[in-house]
């Protein structure tokens, strides 16, 4: 009988809360009921491994996408429901054809759609660009998660090297558009830049399709894209990569419904060549003005080499411009620090706005004797729309957890989705916490 545990520990005291899941007979540990509470922690296993992509709430509970990993061009995309304390209500269902990176509920309550990539491997083409040939998928579930159709964009040119396609993230627009945000790279020694393509609700008509190519550089875009007031704005990594080191700065394309890039607000620009600077989501404040406050963003600053690495928090106006002054770092062992202090580890990947106004930011940290529990634990951080923070709190067990997406639910709690991998085979969870980041009894 396997008896994994997962604590929390709070910053500043020896508080721990352990909640213990007892099998017998099986591995799956969403099958471990809990007595009934407002806060849980649920793991799911598959036919063999899976990892989080994303998590999203739905009417009567929450959907999930991840994927599992056969080899490098074969990956299965893997999607389920529960109900709101996490107890499954459909199987695990799995689609061959590549992964998904992002899932948005379609308009007029025509099911899902999922955006990835599928990766098809020719170890001997006769061009290394095209070893690797990859190809942006999107996949239409219904509601009862019955694949419904696939979309591709890929290279169907006649040309020696094959341009590669992904799709990132996507967002439905007020009158029901929908929108990728994927990226493409001609070659390999080209950058990697973004794409909007843009269909109509029922995914019948591709409307536009737009390349942005103004930068010499790499864009490294967030899992998360919106759309505002005729506007789409997201957060890009601007990077130049070289073997293991990124040089990047943090920027906020803005760009008008239909057009080119209208605003392009940037951090970091001038200390590029000493930092690595990763901006991982993007979020809409709550608050009932927020064509008046804008967005938080969260993410990774790190030294090129990685190390030094602190989670980042900054605020954009509705207009895409930061704003200087909300810009923090934060460390699991010093809460609220310097650009230049980083006692452990720290990585920032997912945030959520809160009803309060502000925001919860959600990554991990790599532990050390000083802190944590495994290989990576969760790190939570509750600020204001400035960035100053009101409290902070990890959570962790003997595995390693990553977190993937983070969202305020319907209570004033917070779900968090990732991934924990025990002895290198990786599981999905669901944990659920109050509005303070506590898992109650």
């Amino acid at each position: 009988m396997r008896v994994p545990v997962l604590t929390t520990r709070f910053l500043g005291s020896s508080l721990f809360i352990a909640f213990i899941f007892l099998i017998a007979a099986c591995t799956n540990m969403e099958n471990a009921e809990l007595s009934e509470r407002t806060t849980f922690i649920k793991l799911y296993s598959g036919i063999q491994g899976i990892e989080a992509a994303a998590a999203e709430l739905t009417d009567d509970g929450y959907i999930v996408l991840g994927n599992m990993t056969i080899s490098r061009d074969s990956v299965l995309t893997v999607v389920f429901k529960t109900d709101k304390r996490g107890n499954r209500t459909t199987p695990i269902r799995y689609y061959q054809g590549g992964s998904g990176n992002a899932i948005k509920a379609l308009p007029n309550n025509q099911g899902y759609i999922i955006v990835g990539e599928r990766i098809k491997t020719d170890p001997g083409a006769s061009q290394t660009d095209n070893i690797d040939i990859i190809s942006a998928r999107m996949l239409h579930i219904s509601n009862d998660l019955d694949s419904i159709k696939t979309l591709y964009r890929r290279d169907e040119t006649t040309n020696i090297i094959k341009t590669d396609y992904s799709g990132v993230s996507v967002t439905i627009t007020p009158n029901n558009k929908v929108v990728v945000l994927g990226t493409y790279q001609e070659t390999l020694s080209t950058p990697v830049r973004p794409y909007l393509q843009q269909f109509n609700a029922s995914l019948t008509t591709e409307e536009s399709y737009i390349e942005f190519a103004l930068l010499q550089r790499s864009y490294r875009n967030s899992k998360s894209i919106h759309y505002l007031n005729g506007n789409f704005v997201w957060a890009s990594s601007i990077a130049l990569e070289q073997q293991n080191f990124d040089f990047s700065y943090a920027t906020i394309p803005f760009i008008q419904d239909g057009s080119v890039f209208t605003n392009y607000s940037e951090l970091g620009i001038t200390t590029a060549a000493t930092q690595s600077l990763r901006p991982n989501d993007i979020q809409p404040s709550k608050l009932p003005n927020i064509g008046d406050v804008g967005f938080g963003v969260v993410g990774t600053r790190a030294n090129p080499n990685g190390s030094n690495a602190n989670m980042i928090y900054f605020r954009v106006s509705p207009q895409g411009e930061i704003y200087p002054s909300s810009v923090k770092y934060f460390d699991a062992i010093d809460g609220s620090v310097d650009v230049a202090t980083s006692d452990i580890q720290d990585y920032g990947t997912a945030l959520t706005a809160t009803s309060d106004g502000g925001f919860v930011l959600a990554g991990h940290f790599t532990t050390n004797p000083q802190k944590g529990n495994g290989l990576n634990d969760i790190l939570l951080v509750k600020v204001d729309l400035q960035g100053n923070m009101f409290w902070m709190k990890t959570i962790g067990g003997t595995g390693s957890e990553t977190v993937s997406t983070i969202r305020e639910t319907e209570d004033g709690g917070l779900l968090i989705c990732g991934t924990n991998s025990l002895s290198n085979v990786p599981s999905i969870f669901l944990i659920k916490t109050d509005r303070e980041g506590k898992l109650k009894d």
